[in-house]
């Protein structure tokens, strides 16, 4: 894959925009919007469920298509066309935009303290921009093809 192609599916910081829940055309939305077509009218066979199979798993059904129409609705265009939708306070986008460089691992000052991630996302960002690094964009993508992206 073209590196051009590769910079699109991953936002400055490295993350993968299209392995997203937000992200418009990424594979969770598209399998949400599908299993939400697949369970059609469920509700109420779920209530049924629960008492005929006595099984109270059913009866945190209304739970699960609240998370399912969220994963559905989600419609974040990717870090490089918008502001991210999830981390309303990201620094990343802001900074890779006035550097006008394409990841964060090419900064002078990586790692910093501008990305404004809690600690676990701090550590992954700094992992994620040293692989990129050792082993190179394109490696790195591959890599991502192979993984999901919530680990």
């Amino acid at each position: 894959m073209e590196y051009a192609q590769i910079k699109a599916s991953l936002a400055p910081c490295g993350l993968s925009c299209e392995k997203c829940f937000a992200y418009v055309d990424g594979d969770i939305r598209r399998h949400s919007l599908n299993l939400k077509e697949k369970l059609g009218n469920f509700g109420p066979y779920a209530k049924r469920y629960e008492t005929l199979l006595r099984n109270p798993v059913f009866g945190k059904y209304p739970d699960f298509v609240e998370m399912l129409d969220y994963f559905a609705s989600e419609n974040c265009g990717g870090c490089r066309n918008e502001q991210c939708k999830l981390f309303r306070d990201c620094g990343v986008r802001p900074c890779h935009q006035e550097k006008g460089i394409d990841f964060c691992y090419q900064c002078e000052e990586f790692p910093c303290n501008k990305t404004h991630f809690d600690e676990n996302l701090y550590k992954a960002w700094v992992r994620i921009n040293e692989i990129i690094k050792a082993k190179g964009i394109e490696e790195y993508y591959e890599m991502t093809l192979r993984r999901p992206r919530y680990l």
